[in-house]
């Protein structure tokens, strides 16, 4: 049983780690002198003491929480394993912290040649692979308490039933960007304020430049509802979709796209002309769409004006030369942001190529971008999404290449079920699954394989699904043996896990998402 001891322990090392991040950020912004993509770096590790802060909270929480509830011995166990491993962090901070303290402005980053060659030579890399390390873990971290935080807010019995309420737990789940309420009014975008956006661009997504205050403005990512309304439809029936739309923008509202992979809502827009509504989204510091190239001198993304939002599903028409590392990586973070998903009691419906995006850093040299390095993904197409306490309206479509994702009773118009979290984890397996195959000899993404999903139905397509995994029906080209034969066994163990789940399967708090996660981010540690 957790008593709390346990804990206080754990806060006063957090406490102490987040001190010394805040002091390393604001050291190493002496070096901006000679080197300005330290600009980036200190806002890594800035990144990371708001992570920090956020489990600070969580802790603190579920310190008050083990007064009232009995905590399974197990968790102290974990606080008592990540406390010890922090203190190593910390000690390692420490050092670096001291190091920096030696002379400049700050105390660090003297302009003299003995000062810039140190920073050139070994400093940077150090600071790189620490801030990486730390990141790696801190984000592990952060997945485990907002999983363990679920959990004891429903041992005690906690609802949230209302959309208030939910909204609250996305507060407490997705921490950070605020704690105050969203003002409604504010998240309805006039069109005059989205500037160098494309006219009948076919594209669903784009980027273009919102204009915040007469004096500021920056880029933004533009997400189109799939389908355009009815001309026909009353002013009445438009205005419930406008609701539903804001509803969606007020939850991605809290949003923080670092921790939990999705990215934060700044606004919804309606273009009666064109009978459509569109979800506006910041764009992360450091990264950019990937074929938006520009950065000025000091590391800042500038706006591009019309540019297409590269999606996993226009990747993979092309050859990766990545390592598997980045593969694992890749997979572990779309996982992870499937956890936060179901971790607020929602299912998104769409996990599918298409709604998986790219953006990366476009300050780094072309040897460390795409296709070289696969940057980390962003879950997006939420349009679809909704609590599991809302009753599923238990459409689909007939589209055979957008039924691909789909678990078997969720295909075509005749065939389906209420959606729950288990369709989510088949459509992470058909990805993973895919993922797993990409770059293997003769390899077609699954949307190019008419061929072989035409004319099939759920349960023959799944059938299908489990042959490539074993490494059936390959295309003559291909000597591929099977994704296990690409990606080692225990994964395709994971892949058989999730294309054969019971979609009655009982998920509570997201268990299952959360045990793939763990399996994942424990092979992926295995090859760093």
């Amino acid at each position: 049983m957790v008593s709390g001891f346990e804990i206080t322990g754990l806060v006063g090392a957090v406490h102490t780690s987040i001190d010394l991040l805040d002091r390393l950020s604001t050291l190493i912004q002496d070096y901006l002198h000679y080197d300005t993509g330290v600009a980036d770096l200190s806002r890594r590790f800035s990144t990371d003491s708001q992570t920090l802060s956020h489990i600070l909270q969580v802790l603190k929480n579920l310190n008050a929480s083990a007064e009232n509830i009995n905590l399974p011995d197990e968790d102290a166990k974990l606080h008592s394993d990540i406390e010890a491993h922090l203190v190593l962090l910390e000690q390692r901070l420490r050092f670096r912290v001291d190091k920096l303290a030696g002379g400049g402005r700050n105390g660090g980053g003297g302009s003299g040649f003995a000062a810039k060659s140190a920073w050139t030579l070994w400093r940077k890399r150090d600071l790189e692979r620490l801030e990486a390390e730390l990141s790696n873990w801190i984000n592990r971290v952060h997945v485990i308490y907002s999983a363990i935080e679920a959990e004891v807010r429903t041992r005690r019995g906690y609802k949230a039933t209302t959309m208030e309420e939910r909204i609250g737990v996305l507060r407490d789940i997705f921490t950070g960007l605020t704690r105050q309420p969203v003002d409604e009014s504010s998240l309805l975008i006039s069109e005059s304020d989205l500037h160098e956006m494309p006219t009948n661009e076919p594209t669903r997504r784009v980027t273009a430049t919102f204009q915040d205050t007469p004096t500021s403005s920056f880029p933004v990512i533009i997400e189109y509802i799939s389908k355009a309304y009815s001309h026909n439809l009353t002013p009445d029936e438009v205005s419930t979709i406008g609701t539903a739309v804001r509803e969606l923008a007020k939850v991605l509202y809290y949003a923080a796209p670092e921790q939990t992979r999705i990215l934060k809502c700044r606004g919804y827009f309606h273009e009666p002309k064109t009978c459509r509504f569109g979800i506006v989204y910041e764009i992360p510091p450091g990264v950019a769409p990937h074929n938006s190239k520009h950065v000025d001198p000091h590391g800042e993304t500038k706006p591009q004006g019309k540019s297409k939002v590269l999606s996993l599903r226009d990747l993979l028409n092309r050859i990766p030369r990545f390592s598997l590392s980045d593969r694992l990586k890749f997979v572990c973070e779309l996982a992870k942001a499937l956890v936060y998903v179901h971790l607020v009691g929602w299912v998104h419906k769409s996990v599918r190529p298409d709604n998986i995006l790219i953006l990366e850093d476009p300050s780094l040299p072309e040897a460390r971008r795409f296709p070289y390095v696969l940057p980390p993904p962003f879950l997006a197409g939420f349009e679809y999404a909704r609590s599991v306490k809302t009753a599923s309206d238990r459409r689909s479509d007939a589209e055979w290449h957008l039924n691909l994702y789909r678990h078997p009773k969720r295909q075509f118009l005749e065939r389906n079920s209420e959606y729950t979290m288990a369709h989510d984890v088949y459509s992470l397996g058909v990805i993973l699954l895919e993922l797993g195959l990409w770059g293997s000899n003769g390899f077609k993404p699954f949307q190019a394989r008419e061929e072989l999903f035409t004319k099939k139905t759920g349960e023959q397509i799944k059938e299908v699904f489990l042959g490539l995994a074993e490494g059936e029906n390959a295309t003559a080209a291909s000597k591929n043996k099977g994704v296990a034969f690409q990606m080692g066994d225990r994964y395709a163990g994971l892949v058989r896990l999730c294309l054969n789940i019971d979609e009655k399967q009982e998920l509570p708090t997201a268990a299952f998402i959360q045990d793939l996660w763990l399996a994942l981010d424990e092979m992926r540690s295995a090859m760093v």
